[in-house]
């Protein structure tokens, strides 16, 4: 297997691409699915929400755990873990013959909500150094890529197959990437501490921070927990606000242990390095107005065309109106790599800021013909590809190689839990705006493109005040030299 595996370096870049597309095959499986799935399984739409809820739970609260593992020396084994828990849960969910067990099988398939992390990491590790840039903008523009076109082929089983199709699909994407990763990925070394190491670096054989672990993971999943079940539960009951404490608490008890621990799941120093920082505020945001956007497309496209804004069309239409977003994703592949050189970090995340603030101005004031749609899923496609090839950049270059996986992985806990609030936001904004026949008024809408496209203004004022911070800087910088 070793001199396989010398004879084909060139491999693993394919191989951790086609590994990342198992997020996207495995978020797909979602909400086009829950009415098939709540009427085979003889449940009600909000009970088989929950086959969205747990993926989501498990694959935000693991997803930290396998950053620490990417960076350390069992990331090979960690990767070909999450990929043999993806492929039982599939084939767990494609034959349940209960709602129980299918919900585990979908538990079963969360961790894989952290595979881009992951490959990330192992693309630092074992990539040539001059096409590790080039293969992480790959990896993050082709999970979104792969987005895209998952919608029609979930529309078209949710439309015309059993609900199963899907998870059989699952079951076949996956098994080729287990396969792959045990024949092609280069085994681990197990490191020594290094003598010269700077304080940057961090041994990958540390021991586990199993306290900040548990507290990280208790936290995030009374969070997402409250989002995904407020509404049901009322926003102003008992349990949401108890539920709400016990998270701020675990999560404010896990800020402090991370700060006082020898070994920490995740270095507080470089969550506040400044381009960290921006990057996160910026994936937070931007990925909850993106996750709205592209929700409130797909809801808008199929209400009826009584409404004065719907489209009426089907679960397999509303699938193809999303393929724009591959198209615009694999544009911004080919921006994020060729102009970067010349404009820079931040003014490419400025232009991913930008056309996102301009999508969600033209919805608000545009969004009754189809040909607004189409451009709009283009340039949220586009858009934010722009900002997740970018993110991925500046967290990349402003963390050591050690603590790529475990603040790539925080990175995109935050991406989950602002698409979470987006969501349960989305939610109260439209159910606030609904007419007598039970759908949103096109009132709802306007407000929601709106607050998208304020929450956009603050990522870009955020970047104007890091641009005028560097310039002021740049004139003591060069007086000191």
């Amino acid at each position: 297997m070793g001199p396989r595996v010398r004879r084909r370096p060139n491999a693993v870049g394919p191989l951790l691409i086609y590994c990342a597309l198992s997020t996207t095959m495995v978020s797909s499986l979602g909400a086009l699915l829950i009415p098939s799935i709540a009427r085979a399984h003889h449940v009600p739409v909000s009970s088989a929400q929950w086959m969205l809820t747990v993926t989501l739970l498990v694959g935000a609260v693991s997803t930290p755990v396998l950053g620490r593992l990417a960076d350390g020396h069992h990331s090979r084994w960690a990767l070909v873990g999450v990929l043999v828990l993806t492929l039982s849960g599939s084939l767990l969910a494609a034959i349940a013959d209960t709602f129980s067990q299918l919900l585990i099988g979908r538990a079963l398939q969360g961790p894989a909500c952290g595979m881009l992390p992951m490959t990330i990491a192992l693309a630092h590790r074992h990539l040539a150094p001059a096409k590790v840039t080039d293969g992480i903008t790959a990896l993050t523009v082709t999970a979104a890529t792969g987005a895209g076109l998952s919608f029609p082929l979930t529309g078209l089983i949710a439309e015309y197959l059993d609900h199963r199709w899907g998870f059989w699909c699952a079951a076949g994407f996956a098994a080729p990437a287990v396969v792959g990763a045990l024949l092609i990925l280069p085994r681990d070394e197990r490191p020594t501490a290094a003598p010269g190491a700077g304080p940057g670096a961090r041994s990958a054989s540390v021991r586990a921070d199993l306290a900040g672990t548990v507290l990280l993971v208790a936290g995030l999943a009374s969070l997402l927990l409250l989002l995904s079940q407020g509404s049901r539960w009322g926003w102003t009951s008992a349990i949401v606000l108890s539920v709400l404490v016990d998270a701020a608490l675990l999560l404010t008890a896990w800020a402090w242990w991370e700060r006082r621990v020898a070994q920490p799941l995740v270095r507080p120093e470089l969550l506040v390095h400044p381009d960290v920082l921006l990057a996160n505020f910026a994936t937070f945001v931007l990925g909850a107005a993106t996750f709205i956007g592209v929700s409130a497309l797909a809801t808008l496209v199929q209400a009826p065309v009584g409404t004065g804004y719907g489209l009426g069309l089907s679960v397999f239409a509303a699938g193809c109106v999303m393929l724009p977003f591959s198209a615009g994703s694999r544009l911004a592949g080919r921006l994020a790599r060729r102009p970067a050189v010349r404009m820079g970090p931040y003014a490419l995340l400025s232009l991913g800021g930008v056309l996102l603030t301009g999508t969600h101005v033209a919805l608000a004031a545009h969004h009754d013909e189809l040909w607004h749609l189409l451009l709009a899923i283009l340039t949220f496609g586009l858009g934010s590809s722009i900002v997740w090839a970018v993110v991925a950049a500046l967290i990349h270059t402003a963390v050591p190689g050690g603590d790529l996986g475990s603040t790539t992985s925080f990175n995109h806990v935050l991406r989950v839990v602002g698409s979470a609030i987006g969501s349960a936001a989305t939610g109260v904004i439209l159910a606030a705006h609904t007419a007598d026949d039970g759908y949103p008024t096109d009132d709802g809408y306007v407000a929601v493109f709106t607050v998208c496209a304020i929450g956009c203004t603050t990522v870009l004022l955020g970047l104007l005040v890091r641009a005028l911070a560097e310039r002021r800087r740049a004139p003591g910088s060069e007086t000191a030299g």
